[in-house]
C-alpha cells in the first residue's frame, strides 16, 4: 500500500504574481521604496527584491510586514489579501508517496 504525505515549496509563478500584487499596491499608495522603508522599515532592496521576483522564498513576517503596510486588495473579495492568500498564491503542495511493507 502506498501512503502519501506531502510538503509545500515556493512556486516562481506564485512569487511574481506576489511580487506583483505588492508592487501594484505601493503604486496605489503612491509609495516609493524609501517611504515604504520610512513607514516599516524594510531596507528598500529587500522590497524591490520582492516585487521584482528575486527571490526563492519570503518569510512570513516580512510578507505580514509588507502586507500591513500596502494593504494589497484582493479584486475577488475587495478587500486585503489576508497572510494566508498571499502564501496560497505562492506555494504548492508536493506529493511524496511512500511505500509501506505489508499492508495491502
Amino acid at each position: 500500500m502506498e501512503q502519501g504525505s506531502g510538503r509545500y515549496r515556493f512556486k516562481r509563478e506564485g512569487i511574481l504574481r506576489v511580487g506583483d500584487i505588492l508592487h501594484d499596491a505601493r503604486e496605489t499608495k503612491r509609495w516609493s521604496l524609501q517611504d515604504l522603508q520610512n513607514y516599516c522599515g524594510l531596507p528598500p532592496s529587500t522590497s524591490s527584491d520582492i516585487e521584482n521576483g528575486c527571490v526563492t522564498k519570503i518569510h512570513a513576517d516580512t510578507l505580514e510586514t509588507l502586507r500591513v503596510a500596502l494593504e494589497p486588495q484582493n479584486p475577488h473579495t475587495g478587500r486585503t489579501y489576508t497572510l494566508g492568500e498571499l502564501y496560497e498564491l505562492m506555494l504548492v503542495k508536493e506529493e511524496i508517496i511512500t511505500a509501506v511493507k505489508g499492508k495491502r
